[in-house]
């Protein structure tokens, strides 16, 4: 007998059939295994998570606004660079900058994150404040310093201070700008 028909002829015997028909098997318990792994590993590291403890200065994370004496050669995009924010959250944050711009000595407040830090008043929700600045309401409720008295409810107290992440001092709105356009069409 030819080598060729010898080496074929075992891919025929019983023994090597019933190891193929097993082989889907092999494969559904490896990727069960993997599956199970992933699964552990993915669970063990939020325990781990859970119990690392950052320090918000390493992270660059600021709970309040900070006031900020202006240097010589300060410049307000310079100023919004270096605290990682934008220029107009500065710029809101500080109503008082005169138009001619800011001046050595000058002592500005520079908020913790680009958006608005808005001070509560009566009658505010958190729905209505989100409106007021064009953001998503779980931005606010999910801001890390945003304390409230029940984490359930979100209720507010007027003089309460939020920071408003994002937030934009009169947002366009879709629907005016929507309104505009239609107005002039039909004129």
């Amino acid at each position: 007998m030819n080598k060729k028909k010898q080496n074929a002829r075992h891919l025929h015997s019983p023994l090597h059939i019933s190891y193929l028909r097993l082989f889907p098997f092999f494969i559904l318990l490896a990727i069960a295994l993997f599956s199970f792994s992933l699964r552990k590993a993915h669970t063990d590291l939020k325990r781990i998570g859970q119990n690392l403890i950052f320090d918000t200065e390493d992270l660059g994370i600021r709970e309040t606004s900070i006031y900020y004496r202006v240097q010589y050669g300060d410049s307000l995009e310079s100023i919004a660079e270096k605290f990682n924010i934008s220029v107009k959250t500065i710029e809101w944050a500080n109503e008082n900058i005169p138009e001619s711009g800011i001046k050595t000595d000058m002592v500005i407040s520079i908020p913790p994150v680009t958006g608005i830090v808005h001070t509560v008043k009566n009658q505010e929700t958190i729905e209505s404040i989100a409106k007021l600045y064009g953001v998503d309401p779980s931005a606010i409720r999910n801001y890390p310093f945003n304390v409230f008295t029940n984490d359930k409810d979100f209720p507010l107290t007027p003089g309460q201070n939020l920071v408003v992440p994002g937030g934009f001092k009169n947002p366009v709105r879709l629907k005016d700008v929507l309104g505009a356009f239609w107005r002039r069409m039909w004129r």
